[in-house]
C-alpha cells in the first residue's frame, strides 16, 4: 500500500508539473511575442532619434548657395585677417546669436584647454578651427586647399 500511495503522489506530481509547465509556456509566449513587439519599437524610436540627430545636425537642406555665394556668410565669418570682410566672428560672437558647439566632436585636450580659459573665445581663428572639427551645430564650413572658407 505505501509503495502505491507513493507512486500516486509521484504520479500528481509530476501531473502538477506537467500542467504548471504547460500553463507557463502558453502564457509566456504571447509576453515574450509583446515583448519582442515593444523591443522593435523602442529600436526603431531609437533609429528615428538617430536619424533626427543627424538631419539637424548636418543636413543643409541645399541652401549652400544662399548662405555662400548669395550672401558670402563665410566671408563675414573668416574677417579680414583670414581672407574675409570684417572683423570676423568669434566664438563668443557665435554663442551670443544662438549656435552651439558640439563638445563632443573637440578633442580631450581642447575642452581641458577651454575649461581652464587657456583659449581665447573673441578670436574668430579659433571659430575657424571648431569649423574645422565640424564642431558648429547647424553651420559646415567648408575649406579650400589653401585653409579658407569657400
Amino acid at each position: 500500500m505505501k509503495d502505491s500511495k507513493f507512486k500516486l503522489q509521484a504520479a500528481v506530481t509530476i501531473g502538477v508539473l506537467l500542467i504548471s509547465g504547460a500553463f507557463a509556456l502558453t502564457r509566456s509566449s504571447p509576453i515574450r511575442a509583446e515583448s519582442a513587439k515593444h523591443n522593435a519599437v523602442v529600436e526603431n524610436a531609437v533609429l528615428k532619434v538617430q536619424q533626427g540627430e543627424q538631419i539637424f545636425r548636418f543636413d543643409t537642406f541645399g541652401d549652400e548657395s544662399f548662405w555662400g555665394s548669395t550672401i558670402q556668410l563665410h566671408r563675414a565669418i573668416e574677417g579680414a585677417n583670414f581672407g574675409g570682410v570684417g572683423p570676423g566672428v568669434s566664438p563668443k560672437t557665435a554663442l551670443a546669436v544662438g549656435l552651439k558647439v558640439d563638445v563632443d566632436q573637440l578633442p580631450p585636450s581642447l575642452v581641458e584647454q577651454i575649461k581652464m580659459g587657456q583659449v581665447n573665445l573673441n578670436d574668430p581663428a579659433v571659430t575657424l578651427a571648431l569649423l574645422k572639427l565640424n564642431a558648429v551645430v547647424g553651420v559646415t564650413g567648408h575649406f579650400n586647399p589653401s585653409g579658407n572658407l569657400s
